[in-house]
């Protein structure tokens, strides 16, 4: 592997059923060897055990000591220029707008690996809000919603910058309740 990415071979730390072992990949990433790139090997089989998705992923490899810097690199601009789509992975001008935002939860986090043995750590990323070109298409915790007690406003352009435009505002106001009814 060492003569291989010596002469550019790239190094992918894909964990589909059968390819990502605690027993090699602690050692290799504590001597400095990391990944080029970080993807899933995504399947029926993996994504109900030990990848379940490339945040995931990248989790596992953080609590093996990657850095965050790293991980979010691997996925995102390494990639893109390992395939030459220099539009791909960044936030440039031109680039193409898709967007996650992620948090880092903290906590106790437990990762497998293909022969279902664990290592421990102590964040794990999560997906807040996704937008693909340009738009959100996902949202976990209602980020970009206004509150439901807050008026509404101008709802006419929210199909330009999200995927769901809010209902239109009533035009008669909601008579009060009955009193003693909801």
């Amino acid at each position: 592997m060492i003569e291989g990415r010596a002469r550019g071979v790239w190094f992918d730390a894909g964990t589909g059923g059968g390819s990502f072992k605690w027993s090699l990949a602690v050692p290799f990433i504590k001597q400095g060897f990391a990944p080029d790139s970080i993807s899933t090997d995504l399947h029926v089989d993996s994504m109900n055990s030990s990848t379940k998705d490339i945040l995931n992923v990248a989790s596992k490899l953080m609590a093996i000591g990657l850095s965050l810097k790293d991980v979010v690199a691997d996925m995102t601009f390494h990639p893109a220029r390992q395939i030459h789509h220099d539009e791909l992975g960044n936030l440039s001008v031109g680039s193409v707008a898709d967007i996650a935002v992620l948090s880092v939860q903290s906590g106790h986090f437990g990762f497998t690996d293909m022969n279902n043995t664990r290592v421990d750590g102590t964040q794990k990323l999560v997906d807040e809000l996704t937008l693909k070109d340009g738009k959100i298409v996902y949202d976990l915790n209602g980020l970009e919603a206004l509150r439901w007690d807050e008026p509404q406003g101008d709802v006419r352009n929210d199909n330009r910058w999200t995927s769901w435009p809010r209902p239109r505002p009533r035009l008669r106001p909601i008579p009060p309740p009955i009193k003693g009814r909801l």
